[in-house]
This record gives C-alpha cells, sequence and structure tokens, in this order.
C-alpha cells in the first residue's frame, strides 16, 4: 500500500494500480487500501472503475463500518471536494490517524486554500 501511496503522489498512478490491486487482495479487501486503490483508478483515467470500487465501498459502509480515511482517499482521488470534507469531517469524529497526514501530505494540496481545511488543520492540532 505505500508504494501505492508514493507512486500516485509521483503522478504514477497508472503503475500504482496493480501495486494497489494486489495489496487489495492480500489484505482482503482492506477499506483503507481500497480509498487508496479507487484513487489511484481515478487520477489513472479509469473513472468507470473508481466509481465501480466506491458503490462497493459504500455498501459494506452501509453493512457495517468502513473509516472515514478510505472515503477522503476515494473522494479526493475523484475531485468531490465537498465529500471529502464531509469524509474529512467524519475522520475528525473517529479520530482518525489520516489526520495526523493533513499538514504536510500532498494528496491534501487540492484543499489547503480552502477555509475548511484550514479550520480543520487548526482543530487537529497541526496549526
Amino acid at each position: 500500500m505505500i508504494l501505492g501511496f508514493a507512486l500516485i503522489a509521483d503522478n504514477q498512478a497508472a503503475d500504482a494500480v496493480p501495486v494497489l490491486e494486489k495489496s487489495v487482495a492480500l489484505s482482503e479487501g482492506s477499506p483503507a487500501v481500497t480509498g487508496v486503490l479507487i484513487r489511484a483508478y481515478a487520477h489513472a483515467g479509469r473513472r468507470a472503475d473508481a466509481l465501480r470500487m466506491l458503490a462497493s465501498l459504500k455498501r459494506r459502509n452501509a453493512a457495517g463500518y468502513v473509516p472515514a480515511g478510505a472515503f477522503v482517499n476515494a473522494y479526493l482521488g475523484l475531485d468531490d471536494r465537498e465529500q471529502a470534507f464531509f469524509w474529512l469531517e467524519q475522520a475528525f469524529r473517529e479520530k482518525s490517524t489520516i489526520l495526523q497526514f493533513v499538514k504536510t501530505h500532498p494528496y491534501f494540496d487540492p484543499l489547503r486554500s480552502d477555509p475548511r481545511f484550514v479550520d480543520l488543520v487548526h482543530r487537529v492540532g497541526l496549526s
């Protein structure tokens, strides 16, 4: 999964896809890895695959718990800022470990100029 993260951050999403597909299989469908795979699909131009996997993740969430961070990654990949902020708020309520990265990780760059993001970073205690 970490290699997939790194490849996406290095604008190599197409290369990240097979790595993350394998990681999803090895992790028996980990929601966290699935969220990153959705992001890779979206960045690699495979939006239909990203939306299909997102629908699957939503079904899993309806049946049980899926960490908010999985949805944060998915929606950031799909460039849906409103849903990304919704799930970031859920992550804040969950005290998700994904929030430790909000100040520095490039995945969050598209949100940095939004006042809601500045507020979130402050509430997390990283301002």
